[in-house]
């Protein structure tokens, strides 16, 4: 919209009603609710910062997790999949146990072993 749309939306020209805020008062109004805020918010006391998992604990959870995954998988696709070549397998049964980890097992193993990852 231009300013003379504005100006007749709002009615400036009616000396009864009020004029519109200026664009730059509006902006300069959040600006200071937005700093305000930031100045009235609690600091923290003591920061904490996540520590470092060990990688050798990460990799031996993994193991532990996808095993017998890559187990079951196989066992239970056996009869559906039997016939084919173990690559076409392999590209049915990498992807499901994939999932299965990233989304159910790994944060579930994760949740239960989170102190000893960090020990």
């Amino acid at each position: 919209m231009n300013e003379r749309t504005v100006s007749d939306a709002h009615g400036a020209d009616d000396p009864g009603l009020p004029s519109p805020p200026a664009v730059t008062d509006i902006r300069h109004t959040l600006r200071a609710q937005s700093q305000d805020a930031f100045a009235n918010a609690e600091p923290r006391s003591n920061p904490t910062v996540p520590a470092a998992v060990r990688r050798w604990k990460l990799w031996l959870l993994t193991v532990c997790g996808i095993y017998p995954t890559i187990v079951l998988l196989g066992l239970a696709t056996n009869p559906v999949l039997e016939d084919l070549y173990l690559p076409v397998r392999l590209a049915v049964l990498v992807p499901a146990a994939a999932a299965a980890m990233v989304w159910h097992i790994s944060p579930r193993l994760q949740r239960h072993f989170g102190a000893w990852l960090t020990r």
